[in-house]
């Protein structure tokens, strides 16, 4: 879920190649919406890392495990690192510095 969410952020509203002015909201709330009820059941809704850290500190007092939270936040960083990479991949031109201008 964290990758389809990570790179259709930037595709639907940064990317000016790819960018959907008037439906960008309705891309995203559609992804959390999806992702939502995909993972729900079995992460109880953790879709970022601070939804995952509320869940299991929630959940530590009644008995659980706080490493599941490490566990959900290393898999959702990788997710969001994997979608920066396919979208720096599949978005090199944007991405390019033209020619002459120096970064600050």
């Amino acid at each position: 879920f964290t990758f389809v969410l990570c790179f259709t952020v930037p595709c639907v509203a940064v990317s000016e190649r790819t960018k959907a002015s008037h439906l960008f909201g309705l891309a995203i709330g559609s992804c959390v919406t999806v992702g939502g009820f995909a993972i729900g059941g079995i992460s109880g809704g953790s879709l970022n890392p601070a939804v995952s850290f509320g869940i299991a500190s929630a959940q530590v007092l009644n008995g659980g495990f706080f490493y599941k939270a490490l566990i959900y936040s290393l898999l959702e960083f990788a997710g969001g690192a994997a979608a920066a990479g396919v979208f720096k991949f599949t978005h090199e031109v944007e991405t390019a510095l033209p020619e002459g201008k120096i970064e600050a």
